[in-house]
């Protein structure tokens, strides 16, 4: 007589292929979990179901939930951070770039990251809402990181005539707020303003508009 034992249940869930596709597996299912419950919400047997694993396997490739945790954000920033980056060229043998155009290509490609990772967002408006270690490792690894480098670029914009008197600072709000807005908070923005309001493209010409002027 055939029997479902949680041990079969497990063993039916284990995720096969290399240690580095578990990894990325674990981090993808753990970004939407933490993303919909927090850190405290989130279980880390949620997690490993989601990913098609072994409870035990968590531990195995990335240790215990706060490592995981900051795991999952490193990932979710380290790929913001190339996907900013695509097009602008670090070779001192290069053209300068125009410091609109270049700051136009930033907004599109956020645009363009949070709406298919709208995770990150969520998680950080989680964080955001309370001060703890990990609002503090969000702020220094990441956060503050980004703003000086957004302080240098938008000093640029401003010194070819544009921007108006906006500062790098509000720049930085309008984008972190309003960029991931109709694709963190979907199932609010799409049957209030419609579909059209959370198509990417439309949406990064408006915080271009926005923004640049």
């Amino acid at each position: 007589m055939k029997t479902n034992s949680p041990q079969a249940s497990d063993a039916g869930r284990q995720r096969r292929g290399s240690s580095e596709d578990v990894r990325i597996a674990i981090l993808d299912a753990a970004a939407k979990e933490f993303a919909l419950h927090g850190y405290d919400g989130a279980s880390t047997r949620a997690i490993a179901e989601r990913a098609g694993v072994f409870q035990a396997q968590l531990g195995y490739h990335v240790g215990d939930k706060d490592a995981l945790w900051k795991m999952t954000i490193d990932r979710l920033f380290g790929r913001l951070r190339s996907h900013l980056e695509t097009g602008i060229s670090l070779s001192p043998d290069a053209a300068p770039s125009d410091p609109v155009e270049l700051f136009s290509g930033i907004i599109r490609r956020h645009v363009e990251y949070t709406a298919r990772h709208p995770e990150l967002h969520r998680i950080m408006l989680i964080e955001a809402a309370q001060s703890t270690k990990r609002t503090k490792y969000l702020l220094n690894e990441h956060v503050r990181p980004i703003i000086a480098v957004l302080q240098l670029l938008w000093a640029d914009v401003l010194a070819t005539g544009r921007g108006g008197d906006r500062t790098a600072e509000d720049v930085f709000m309008l984008m972190i707020a309003l960029a991931p807005l109709p694709f963190a908070q979907s199932a609010l923005m799409k049957p209030l303003l419609g579909a059209q309001y959370c198509d990417p493209i439309r949406h990064a010409h408006t915080i271009e508009k926005w923004i640049l002027g």
